[in-house]
Protein backbone atom coordinates (compact mmCIF):
# COMPACT_ATOMS: atom_id res chain seq x y z
CA UNK A 1 0.00 0.00 0.00
CA UNK A 2 1.29 3.44 -0.87
CA UNK A 3 2.23 5.78 1.96
CA UNK A 4 -0.38 8.37 0.93
CA UNK A 5 -3.13 5.77 0.91
CA UNK A 6 -1.94 4.53 4.29
CA UNK A 7 -2.13 8.07 5.70
CA UNK A 8 -5.64 8.53 4.32
CA UNK A 9 -6.72 5.25 5.87
CA UNK A 10 -5.15 6.26 9.21
CA UNK A 11 -6.92 9.65 9.20
CA UNK A 12 -10.23 7.94 8.42
CA UNK A 13 -9.72 5.55 11.34
CA UNK A 14 -8.93 8.44 13.70
CA UNK A 15 -11.96 10.44 12.54
CA UNK A 16 -14.20 7.43 13.08
CA UNK A 17 -13.58 7.66 16.85
CA UNK A 18 -13.25 11.40 17.41
CA UNK A 19 -13.71 11.49 21.18
CA UNK A 20 -11.28 8.62 21.72
CA UNK A 21 -8.74 10.29 19.44
CA UNK A 22 -9.08 13.66 21.21
CA UNK A 23 -8.60 12.14 24.66
CA UNK A 24 -5.57 10.17 23.48
CA UNK A 25 -4.09 13.26 21.83
CA UNK A 26 -4.53 15.15 25.11
CA UNK A 27 -2.07 12.88 26.93
CA UNK A 28 0.61 13.29 24.23
CA UNK A 29 -0.04 17.04 24.00
CA UNK A 30 0.46 17.58 27.73
CA UNK A 31 3.64 15.48 27.72
CA UNK A 32 5.18 17.34 24.76
CA UNK A 33 4.08 20.70 26.20
CA UNK A 34 5.96 19.85 29.40
CA UNK A 35 9.11 19.02 27.46
CA UNK A 36 8.87 22.22 25.38
CA UNK A 37 8.21 24.37 28.47
CA UNK A 38 11.18 22.91 30.36
CA UNK A 39 13.52 23.31 27.39
CA UNK A 40 12.20 26.85 26.93
CA UNK A 41 13.12 27.64 30.55
CA UNK A 42 16.61 26.22 30.00
CA UNK A 43 17.09 28.18 26.77
CA UNK A 44 15.87 31.33 28.53
CA UNK A 45 18.36 30.81 31.35
CA UNK A 46 21.17 30.31 28.84
CA UNK A 47 20.19 33.50 27.02
CA UNK A 48 20.21 35.42 30.31
CA UNK A 49 23.68 34.14 31.17
CA UNK A 50 25.02 35.00 27.73
CA UNK A 51 23.55 38.51 27.96
CA UNK A 52 25.28 39.02 31.32
CA UNK A 53 28.61 37.87 29.91
CA UNK A 54 28.13 40.11 26.88
CA UNK A 55 27.69 43.03 29.27
CA UNK A 56 31.19 42.49 30.62
CA UNK A 57 32.72 42.11 27.15
CA UNK A 58 31.95 38.56 25.99
CA UNK A 59 34.14 35.43 25.87
CA UNK A 60 37.34 37.41 25.19
CA UNK A 61 37.23 38.94 28.67
CA UNK A 62 39.25 37.91 31.69
CA UNK A 63 40.36 39.59 34.87
CA UNK A 64 42.95 39.71 37.62
CA UNK A 65 42.05 40.41 41.25
CA UNK A 66 43.49 40.19 44.76
CA UNK A 67 41.26 37.88 46.86
CA UNK A 68 40.75 38.47 50.56
CA UNK A 69 41.33 34.76 51.23
CA UNK A 70 43.52 32.21 49.45
CA UNK A 71 43.75 28.46 49.74
CA UNK A 72 46.98 27.02 51.14
CA UNK A 73 47.51 23.40 52.16
CA UNK A 74 43.80 22.72 51.55
CA UNK A 75 42.85 25.45 54.02
CA UNK A 76 41.46 28.91 53.41
CA UNK A 77 43.68 31.60 54.90
CA UNK A 78 43.62 35.37 54.89
CA UNK A 79 45.69 36.86 52.07
CA UNK A 80 48.53 38.46 54.00
CA UNK A 81 50.76 39.25 51.01
CA UNK A 82 52.16 42.80 51.05
CA UNK A 83 51.61 43.03 47.28
CA UNK A 84 48.59 44.72 45.70
CA UNK A 85 47.55 45.39 42.14
CA UNK A 86 48.22 48.96 41.07
CA UNK A 87 48.18 51.36 38.13
CA UNK A 88 51.71 50.35 37.09
CA UNK A 89 50.40 46.83 36.48
CA UNK A 90 47.71 48.22 34.16
CA UNK A 91 50.23 50.33 32.25
CA UNK A 92 52.60 47.40 31.72
CA UNK A 93 49.75 45.06 30.67
CA UNK A 94 48.72 47.55 28.00
CA UNK A 95 52.29 48.10 26.78
CA UNK A 96 53.85 44.63 27.04
CA UNK A 97 51.13 42.05 26.31
CA UNK A 98 50.72 41.55 22.54
CA UNK A 99 47.61 39.37 22.91
CA UNK A 100 45.76 42.05 24.89
CA UNK A 101 43.46 44.41 23.01
CA UNK A 102 42.47 46.72 25.87
CA UNK A 103 42.42 46.75 29.67
CA UNK A 104 41.15 48.84 32.55
CA UNK A 105 40.96 48.83 36.34
CA UNK A 106 37.95 49.12 38.59
CA UNK A 107 36.96 49.23 42.21
CA UNK A 108 33.37 49.10 43.43
CA UNK A 109 31.56 49.61 46.71
CA UNK A 110 28.27 50.91 48.10
CA UNK A 111 27.93 54.65 48.53
CA UNK A 112 25.38 57.14 49.78
CA UNK A 113 24.29 59.38 46.90
CA UNK A 114 22.53 62.67 47.63
CA UNK A 115 20.88 64.88 45.03
CA UNK A 116 19.01 67.99 46.22
CA UNK A 117 18.46 66.45 49.64
CA UNK A 118 17.24 63.09 48.27
CA UNK A 119 19.36 60.11 49.36
CA UNK A 120 19.90 56.82 47.53
CA UNK A 121 22.08 53.78 48.16
CA UNK A 122 23.93 52.83 45.01
CA UNK A 123 27.26 51.56 43.67
CA UNK A 124 30.27 53.68 42.85
CA UNK A 125 32.70 52.26 40.32
CA UNK A 126 36.13 53.87 40.07
CA UNK A 127 37.78 53.21 36.72
CA UNK A 128 39.74 54.63 33.78
CA UNK A 129 39.11 56.06 30.32
CA UNK A 130 39.47 52.59 28.75
CA UNK A 131 36.44 51.28 30.64
CA UNK A 132 34.14 52.20 27.74
CA UNK A 133 36.21 50.22 25.27
CA UNK A 134 36.52 47.19 27.57
CA UNK A 135 32.79 47.00 28.28
CA UNK A 136 31.76 48.28 24.84
CA UNK A 137 29.43 50.71 26.58
CA UNK A 138 28.70 54.29 25.52
CA UNK A 139 27.07 57.37 27.01
CA UNK A 140 23.66 58.56 25.83
CA UNK A 141 24.11 62.07 27.24
CA UNK A 142 27.32 64.00 27.79
CA UNK A 143 30.69 62.22 27.88
CA UNK A 144 32.61 59.57 29.74
CA UNK A 145 35.77 60.04 31.80
CA UNK A 146 38.74 61.63 30.02
CA UNK A 147 42.54 61.64 30.48
CA UNK A 148 42.38 65.14 32.00
CA UNK A 149 39.97 63.86 34.65
CA UNK A 150 42.48 61.15 35.51
CA UNK A 151 45.50 63.46 35.58
CA UNK A 152 43.84 66.22 37.62
CA UNK A 153 41.85 63.98 40.00
CA UNK A 154 38.72 65.79 38.88
CA UNK A 155 35.59 65.43 41.01
CA UNK A 156 33.37 64.43 38.12
CA UNK A 157 31.05 61.48 37.67
CA UNK A 158 29.05 59.63 35.04
CA UNK A 159 25.73 58.23 36.20
CA UNK A 160 23.73 55.17 35.15
CA UNK A 161 20.35 55.55 33.46
CA UNK A 162 18.48 54.32 36.55
CA UNK A 163 20.16 56.93 38.73
CA UNK A 164 19.30 59.55 36.11
CA UNK A 165 15.62 58.57 36.08
CA UNK A 166 15.28 58.30 39.87
CA UNK A 167 17.26 61.39 40.85
CA UNK A 168 16.76 63.76 37.91
CA UNK A 169 13.40 62.49 36.56
CA UNK A 170 14.84 62.39 33.05
CA UNK A 171 15.84 66.07 33.04
CA UNK A 172 19.25 67.17 31.77
CA UNK A 173 21.75 66.37 34.57
CA UNK A 174 24.92 67.66 32.89
CA UNK A 175 26.73 70.10 35.13
CA UNK A 176 24.47 69.34 38.10
CA UNK A 177 26.04 68.66 41.48
CA UNK A 178 25.67 65.43 43.45
CA UNK A 179 27.07 64.34 46.80
CA UNK A 180 28.93 61.02 47.04
CA UNK A 181 29.63 60.12 50.67
CA UNK A 182 29.45 63.85 51.51
CA UNK A 183 31.87 64.86 48.73
CA UNK A 184 30.62 67.01 45.87
CA UNK A 185 30.91 65.82 42.28
CA UNK A 186 29.69 67.27 38.98
CA UNK A 187 27.75 65.08 36.54
CA UNK A 188 29.35 64.96 33.07
CA UNK A 189 27.41 62.13 31.42
CA UNK A 190 24.73 59.43 31.50
CA UNK A 191 25.41 55.87 30.37
CA UNK A 192 23.18 53.94 27.98
CA UNK A 193 20.82 51.54 29.74
CA UNK A 194 22.04 47.96 30.11
CA UNK A 195 18.83 46.65 31.67
CA UNK A 196 18.38 44.83 34.99
CA UNK A 197 21.02 42.36 36.16
CA UNK A 198 20.61 38.83 37.46
CA UNK A 199 20.95 40.08 41.03
CA UNK A 200 18.32 42.50 42.28
CA UNK A 201 19.71 45.96 43.05
CA UNK A 202 23.02 45.38 41.26
CA UNK A 203 22.08 46.55 37.81
CA UNK A 204 24.75 48.40 35.83
CA UNK A 205 22.18 51.15 35.39
CA UNK A 206 22.27 51.80 39.15
CA UNK A 207 25.95 52.84 39.23
CA UNK A 208 28.06 55.98 39.31
CA UNK A 209 31.48 56.12 37.64
CA UNK A 210 34.37 58.32 38.80
CA UNK A 211 38.08 58.50 37.88
CA UNK A 212 40.17 55.85 39.67
CA UNK A 213 42.75 58.51 40.59
CA UNK A 214 40.05 60.60 42.28
CA UNK A 215 38.89 57.60 44.29
CA UNK A 216 42.45 56.77 45.32
CA UNK A 217 43.17 60.29 46.59
CA UNK A 218 39.80 61.35 48.00
CA UNK A 219 38.33 58.07 49.26
CA UNK A 220 40.93 55.32 49.64
CA UNK A 221 44.16 57.10 50.53
CA UNK A 222 46.35 54.64 48.55
CA UNK A 223 47.20 53.79 44.94
CA UNK A 224 46.02 50.17 44.95
CA UNK A 225 43.31 48.86 42.64
CA UNK A 226 40.96 45.98 43.29
CA UNK A 227 40.52 44.50 39.85
CA UNK A 228 42.11 44.61 36.39
CA UNK A 229 39.74 43.79 33.52
CA UNK A 230 41.32 42.68 30.25
CA UNK A 231 39.97 41.85 26.81
CA UNK A 232 42.05 39.61 24.57
CA UNK A 233 42.25 40.26 20.83
CA UNK A 234 40.04 37.21 20.22
CA UNK A 235 38.57 34.29 22.19
CA UNK A 236 41.22 32.05 20.58
CA UNK A 237 44.12 33.85 22.30
CA UNK A 238 42.58 34.26 25.77
CA UNK A 239 44.83 31.61 27.34
CA UNK A 240 47.93 33.22 25.82
CA UNK A 241 46.82 36.67 26.99
CA UNK A 242 46.29 35.34 30.53
CA UNK A 243 49.84 33.93 30.58
CA UNK A 244 51.27 37.25 29.37
CA UNK A 245 49.38 39.24 32.01
CA UNK A 246 50.39 36.83 34.78
CA UNK A 247 54.04 37.12 33.72
CA UNK A 248 53.92 40.93 33.87
CA UNK A 249 52.23 41.08 37.28
CA UNK A 250 54.51 38.40 38.73
CA UNK A 251 57.58 40.35 37.55
CA UNK A 252 56.24 43.66 38.91
CA UNK A 253 55.79 42.13 42.38
CA UNK A 254 59.06 40.31 42.90
CA UNK A 255 57.94 36.97 41.52
CA UNK A 256 54.99 36.64 43.93
CA UNK A 257 52.26 34.73 42.10
CA UNK A 258 50.23 33.80 45.18
CA UNK A 259 48.59 37.14 46.00
CA UNK A 260 46.43 37.40 42.85
CA UNK A 261 43.97 35.21 40.99
CA UNK A 262 42.52 35.27 37.48
CA UNK A 263 39.08 34.53 36.06
CA UNK A 264 38.00 33.92 32.46
CA UNK A 265 34.59 34.69 31.01
CA UNK A 266 35.04 31.83 28.54
CA UNK A 267 35.35 29.26 31.33
CA UNK A 268 32.46 30.85 33.19
CA UNK A 269 30.28 30.55 30.07
CA UNK A 270 31.21 26.89 29.61
CA UNK A 271 30.55 26.11 33.27
CA UNK A 272 27.20 27.93 33.22
CA UNK A 273 26.11 26.12 30.07
CA UNK A 274 26.97 22.74 31.59
CA UNK A 275 25.01 23.54 34.75
CA UNK A 276 22.01 24.77 32.76
CA UNK A 277 22.15 21.67 30.54
CA UNK A 278 22.09 19.35 33.57
CA UNK A 279 19.17 21.24 35.15
CA UNK A 280 17.34 21.29 31.82
CA UNK A 281 17.78 17.54 31.35
CA UNK A 282 16.48 16.84 34.87
CA UNK A 283 13.41 18.99 34.18
CA UNK A 284 12.86 17.32 30.80
CA UNK A 285 13.07 13.84 32.36
CA UNK A 286 10.49 14.88 34.97
CA UNK A 287 8.24 16.33 32.26
CA UNK A 288 8.68 13.16 30.16
CA UNK A 289 6.80 11.14 32.78
CA UNK A 290 3.54 12.57 31.44
CA UNK A 291 4.72 11.73 27.92
CA UNK A 292 5.19 8.10 28.95
CA UNK A 293 1.70 8.12 30.47
CA UNK A 294 0.41 9.42 27.15
CA UNK A 295 2.28 6.62 25.38
CA UNK A 296 0.58 4.05 27.59
CA UNK A 297 -2.71 5.61 26.54
CA UNK A 298 -1.68 5.11 22.90
CA UNK A 299 -0.90 1.45 23.62
CA UNK A 300 -4.27 0.93 25.27
CA UNK A 301 -6.28 2.63 22.52
CA UNK A 302 -4.44 0.84 19.73
CA UNK A 303 -5.10 -2.55 21.37
CA UNK A 304 -8.79 -1.66 21.55
CA UNK A 305 -8.69 -0.53 17.92
CA UNK A 306 -7.13 -3.82 16.82
CA UNK A 307 -9.83 -5.78 18.62
CA UNK A 308 -12.60 -3.70 17.05
CA UNK A 309 -11.16 -4.02 13.54
CA UNK A 310 -10.44 -7.75 13.42
CA UNK A 311 -12.96 -8.28 10.56
CA UNK A 312 -11.28 -5.52 8.55
CA UNK A 313 -7.88 -7.10 9.13
CA UNK A 314 -9.17 -10.51 8.05
CA UNK A 315 -10.72 -9.09 4.89
CA UNK A 316 -7.53 -7.28 3.91
CA UNK A 317 -5.44 -10.40 4.45
CA UNK A 318 -7.93 -12.44 2.43
CA UNK A 319 -7.43 -10.16 -0.59
CA UNK A 320 -3.65 -10.37 -0.38
CA UNK A 321 -2.37 -7.97 2.30
CA UNK A 322 0.88 -9.13 3.89
CA UNK A 323 1.76 -9.01 7.59
CA UNK A 324 4.00 -5.98 7.12
CA UNK A 325 1.13 -4.12 5.37
CA UNK A 326 -1.09 -4.58 8.42
CA UNK A 327 1.73 -3.73 10.81
CA UNK A 328 2.62 -0.59 8.88
CA UNK A 329 -1.01 0.55 8.78
CA UNK A 330 -1.44 0.44 12.56
CA UNK A 331 2.02 1.93 13.17
CA UNK A 332 1.05 4.79 10.84
CA UNK A 333 -2.06 5.47 12.91
CA UNK A 334 -0.06 5.42 16.15
CA UNK A 335 2.73 7.67 14.85
CA UNK A 336 0.26 10.06 13.20
CA UNK A 337 -1.64 10.43 16.46
CA UNK A 338 1.60 11.18 18.34
CA UNK A 339 2.78 13.68 15.73
CA UNK A 340 -0.53 15.55 15.91
CA UNK A 341 -0.21 15.57 19.69
CA UNK A 342 3.38 16.82 19.33
CA UNK A 343 2.33 19.78 17.18
CA UNK A 344 -0.37 20.74 19.65
CA UNK A 345 2.10 20.23 22.51
CA UNK A 346 4.67 22.53 20.88
CA UNK A 347 2.07 25.30 20.63
CA UNK A 348 0.88 24.73 24.20
CA UNK A 349 4.46 24.58 25.52
CA UNK A 350 5.30 27.88 23.81
CA UNK A 351 2.24 29.48 25.40
CA UNK A 352 3.22 28.12 28.84
CA UNK A 353 6.75 29.50 28.38
CA UNK A 354 5.39 32.91 27.42
CA UNK A 355 3.07 32.77 30.42
CA UNK A 356 5.99 32.09 32.75
CA UNK A 357 7.96 35.00 31.28
CA UNK A 358 4.91 37.27 31.67
CA UNK A 359 4.39 36.14 35.28
CA UNK A 360 8.02 36.94 36.17
CA UNK A 361 7.68 40.42 34.72
CA UNK A 362 4.25 41.00 36.28
CA UNK A 363 4.74 39.74 39.82
CA UNK A 364 8.48 40.35 40.20
CA UNK A 365 9.01 43.71 38.43
CA UNK A 366 12.28 44.38 40.27
CA UNK A 367 13.79 41.16 38.97
CA UNK A 368 15.38 40.59 35.60
CA UNK A 369 13.12 39.81 32.63
CA UNK A 370 13.10 36.08 31.92
CA UNK A 371 12.98 35.48 28.15
CA UNK A 372 10.83 32.75 26.64
CA UNK A 373 12.88 30.93 24.00
CA UNK A 374 11.53 28.09 21.87
CA UNK A 375 14.50 26.81 19.91
CA UNK A 376 14.67 24.65 16.79
CA UNK A 377 16.39 22.05 18.95
CA UNK A 378 13.42 21.83 21.32
CA UNK A 379 10.95 21.59 18.43
CA UNK A 380 12.96 18.84 16.72
CA UNK A 381 13.37 17.01 20.04
CA UNK A 382 9.61 17.09 20.54
CA UNK A 383 8.88 15.79 17.03
CA UNK A 384 11.43 12.99 17.43
CA UNK A 385 10.08 12.15 20.91
CA UNK A 386 6.53 12.03 19.57
CA UNK A 387 7.55 9.75 16.71
CA UNK A 388 9.50 7.50 19.08
CA UNK A 389 6.53 7.20 21.45
CA UNK A 390 4.27 6.34 18.53
CA UNK A 391 6.60 3.63 17.25
CA UNK A 392 7.43 2.20 20.69
CA UNK A 393 3.92 2.02 22.08
CA UNK A 394 2.27 1.27 18.75
CA UNK A 395 4.50 -1.58 17.66
CA UNK A 396 3.00 -4.25 19.95
CA UNK A 397 -0.64 -3.62 18.89
CA UNK A 398 0.48 -3.47 15.24
CA UNK A 399 2.33 -6.79 15.60
CA UNK A 400 -0.71 -8.39 17.24
CA UNK A 401 -2.84 -7.25 14.32
CA UNK A 402 -0.32 -8.59 11.80
CA UNK A 403 -0.25 -12.02 13.46
CA UNK A 404 -4.00 -12.61 13.07
CA UNK A 405 -4.99 -15.50 10.82
CA UNK A 406 -7.27 -14.44 7.92
CA UNK A 407 -9.69 -17.32 8.52
CA UNK A 408 -9.96 -16.64 12.26
CA UNK A 409 -10.32 -12.91 11.64
CA UNK A 410 -13.12 -13.39 9.09
CA UNK A 411 -14.82 -15.96 11.32
CA UNK A 412 -14.77 -13.27 14.08
CA UNK A 413 -17.47 -11.43 12.15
Amino acid sequence: MKILENLITALSALRASKMRTILTLLGITIGIAGVIAMMSLGAGAEKLIMLEFEKIGGPSMFGVYRPGYIKKNNRWQRNTSPNYLNMDDLRDVLNECPSVEVATVEGSYYINLEVAGKHQKTYMRATTVEYQAVREWRTQIGRFLADTDMDLWNKVCVIGSQVWEEQFKGLDPIGKEVSINNRRFNVIGVMNSRGPGLEAGKSDDNMIFIPITTAQTRFWGHNNVGHIMVRAKSPLVVDQAVKEVQTVIRRNHGGDDTFFRTWQAQKGIESAKKTIFIIEMVLVVIASVSLIVGGIGILNIMLVSVTERIPEIGLRKAVGAKNYHIRFQFLTESVLMCLLGSLLGIALGAIVGQGFAWAVGKFMPDMFGWPSVVTLKSVMTSVVAGTAVGVFFGYYPASQAAKLSPIDAIRHT
